[in-house]
């Protein structure tokens, strides 16, 4: 601080001795910050100290400091452009974004075709969500410049924030064309591709910008799509190289092997783990990888050979024991299953599971008073007991219509867990999966008040009013304040898809529902929602095909019916039939 004060010291002797008198405003003092540049005020020594003052106050963090310098150096010299873009960018910096715009415009009136200060009016605009505006700038830039990379992209970017893909489409084709040699360029034109559900040309982008600029991270995602369209050859190919290229690469070995797996080649995939394994600084994780995917293959008695071994040499690996009572479940060794999991301590990761499991063992034995016994045993230990516990020993009384003890669970875990809005919670799914609707809604309301923000209840409230088709502006808010806290969970989105149905405003219905299927891309109502609302948005072939996926995931056959009538109904168009095989 000192150091930048003797400078300061040094620069203001050199600049105010020699510089003439500034003329002041009658009244106020002549380097007021809050006075508006003046015509007779032009002094440009002046205006340069204050400039290097600000930069030096900027640099060291003084920001309030400096943006009063800045504001003095204009007070000297009202045309100082590079003055104004600093100040401006502190501004911004600062949150004061309408000065900011003050400032800016200030600047492009010295010169109006200055590029790089419309440039930076759009930027702020756009920071502000005033998409239209900063849009509007951008296309003025390229009007006057056509070739003006940033700014292309920039549009591009923004018509893709403003969910206008069509738009941002046109601006990046456009962007690739002029400069196809762009890694930029077909990156961002890769992941576009990929909102509007194009993997062919998602594909095909990403391949380019690896042929310009290959690096691990884009290799990753390149990978990630192809995988996602079970084009696994491609994905395996994409790893293979990052392992060339980084032998030490133990995601890219991981992943390699999971997509082997995928393909069903399963001893490629062990191979490529016993890789693995030798270079890991973790080799046990590797060896419980291995045995799930001998598990999943079926390849149950090795899985056990490797398990035990695994748990001879570590007696208190829990993920080996979890997994060699799922070899021993899937066999259909219950009694061996069941040993180990009275083995599993209260202090293990997997005890809460355990319990569970070891209570649904015996249900399916109709050993109903066994069941009933662990759980009650679980529940009485103060320092260890599980809301699921409770949850899992009501739906054993259910199962069994024993409908008030199970009541009676959820009021002991009312008063077992003061304050936990999560047994509230849970007492509205045990509702819901009773089919008492009223009663789910009560319980969720319930939980509401005692925390208003609680994602999945004001999903599960505006969701069920979005069915009833009633209070769908708060059930819209409902849902909007869930995708807040929510916005990766492809139900939550559906749900927001389907009260933009409700609403009548079909174009956003489907922009959420395709989100909702990519993210959760295995479950039928979304994509019976999906095709409902292709069939309104006047799209009839995409509303086929939202169909046909949903027909494919459907098990129960009432559904399965209703999706068919649905099908059958859809007029023959592009010499394809309604119906479905």
């Amino acid at each position: 601080m000192l150091k930048r004060l003797l400078i300061a010291g040094g620069l203001a002797f050199c600049c105010l001795s020699c510089a003439p008198a500034i003329r002041g405003v009658a009244g106020q003092p002549p380097f007021a910050a809050d006075l508006e540049p003046y015509t007779e005020a032009v002094d440009r020594s002046c205006s340069y100290f204050n400039f290097l003052w600000g930069k030096s106050a900027e640099l060291e963090g003084y920001d309030e400091e400096a943006i009063y310098a800045y504001k003095q150096a204009l007070v000297c010299d009202r045309r100082a452009g590079r003055v104004m873009r600093s100040l401006a960018d502190i501004l911004v910096k600062n949150g004061q974004r309408d000065q900011a715009i003050a400032w800016v415009n200030k600047l492009i009136a010295l010169n109006p075709k200055d590029s790089d200060a419309r440039a930076f009016l759009a930027n702020i605009y756009s920071s502000m969500e005033r998409f239209g505006e900063a849009a509007e700038i951008y296309q003025a830039i390229l009007v006057d410049d056509p070739k003006n990379f940033n700014v292309r992209l920039q549009l591009g970017g923004l018509y893709a924030r403003m969910h206008d893909y069509e738009k941002a489409r046109q601006v990046l084709e456009k962007l690739t064309e002029m400069n196809p040699d762009s890694y930029a360029g077909f990156y961002y034109l890769a992941r576009l591709y990929q909102e509007m559900h194009l993997f062919d040309k998602a594909a095909e982008a990403y391949e380019k910008a690896l042929v310009l600029n290959w690096s691990p991270m884009l290799a990753y995602e390149a990978a990630e799509l192809y995988e996602q369209e079970k084009r696994y050859p491609e994905a395996i190919a994409v790893y293979k190289q990052i392992v060339e290229d980084d032998a030490s690469d133990e995601r890219a070995r991981s992943f390699l092997a999971q997509a082997y797996f995928r393909q069903g080649k399963v001893d490629e995939a062990i191979q490529e783990l016993e890789h693995l394994r030798n270079i890991s600084a973790n080799p046990a994780k590797v060896e419980l990888a291995i045995c799930r995917i001998l598990l999943d293959a079926g390849r149950r008695l090795d899985a056990i050979t490797r398990l035990n071994a695994i748990l001879k040499k570590d007696p208190q690996s829990d993920g080996a024991r979890a997994l060699l009572i799922m070899a021993y479940y899937q066999q259909g060794d219950l009694a061996t299953a069941k040993k180990l999991l009275r083995q599993v301590r209260p202090a293990s990761p997997a005890y809460e599971e355990s319990v569970i499991m070891l209570a649904r063992i015996m249900q399916e034995e109709k050993d109903f008073p066994g069941a009933e016994k662990i759980l009650r045993q679980a529940m009485a230990d103060k320092e260890n007991r599980r809301l699921n516990f409770y949850v899992a020993l009501a739906m054993l009384y259910a199962g069994q219509d024993k409908f008030d003890k199970a009541h009676g669970v959820f009021a002991q875990a009312i008063a077992d867990f003061p304050g936990n809005v999560e047994t509230y919670y849970e007492y509205a799914l045990f509702f819901h999966k009773l089919g008492d609707e009223a009663g789910a809604m009560r319980q969720m309301q319930e939980v509401l008040k005692r925390e208003p923000k609680h994602a999945r209840a004001l999903n599960y409230i505006g969701y069920t009013w979005a069915e009833e088709g009633r209070n769908l502006e708060q059930a819209k808010s409902y849902i909007e304040q869930a995708v807040d806290q929510l916005p990766k969970d492809g139900f939550v989105r559906d749900s927001l898809g389907w009260v933009y149905y409700r609403l009548g405003d079909f174009p956003a219905a489907v922009r959420e529902l395709e989100l909702a299927v990519v993210l959760s891309p295995d479950d039928p109502t979304i994509y019976e929602h999906l095709g409902d609302a292709y069939l309104k948005n006047n799209d009839k072939l995409k509303a086929r095909d939202a169909y046909r996926k949903s027909l494919e995931f459907y098990e129960e056959q009432d559904k399965k019916d209703a999706v068919r009538h649905k099908l059958e109904a859809l007029s023959p168009e592009d010499g394809q039939t309604g119906g479905a095989k």
